[in-house]
């Protein structure tokens, strides 16, 4: 018994350190570079969101160039008899244009939204930070979406 078990052993570790590496896929694409440029009337918040979650680099040296304007709209869901509202809901439309700047060419025009609730408590401060909290989680999650839809324009165009 103990003599099938060493075998094993040896067996498998032959088998574990054969010097086999997999080569995997770089998900880093350097060669498709990106440069954002984020419409100035947009508001602070929703700049500052967008270049944390997306990597931007100089114009120079990018092929592709992203123009992205954020519409951000805010209606109530949930109102009382008394007529006040008790929860509303946060509305993120980007639109984007995707350029390829070597040939000036629209390569897309597209658009992502991002939708969030928030419930309005009874203080003023506490609704600011909940609504803030609110626009930036559909802000992201339209983030999210227009990537994927520029890294799969991107990964066509460089085909």
């Amino acid at each position: 018994m103990i003599k099938n078990f060493t075998k094993i052993l040896i067996i498998s570790q032959l088998i574990i350190s054969c010097g086999f590496t997999p080569t995997l896929k770089n998900l880093d694409n350097n060669s498709a570079l990106i440069h954002l440029e984020i419409n100035p009337n947009n508001s602070y918040e929703v700049r500052q969101t967008i270049n944390s979650e997306l990597q931007s680099f100089d114009k120079s040296d990018a092929k592709f160039l992203i123009k992205v304007n954020v519409i951000e709209k805010e209606s109530a869901v949930n109102v009382n008899s008394s007529g006040s509202v008790k929860e509303y809901k946060v509305e993120v439309l980007i639109n984007f244009e995707i350029i390829d700047i070597a040939n000036d060419v629209l390569l897309l025009s597209s658009q992502s939204r991002g939708f969030e609730n928030y419930d309005v408590s009874t203080s003023e401060y506490t609704n600011t930070l909940v609504k803030k909290d609110a626009l930036e989680r559909a802000l992201i999650e339209g983030i999210q979406l227009m990537n994927i839809i520029i890294h799969s324009k991107i990964n066509k165009s460089l085909r």
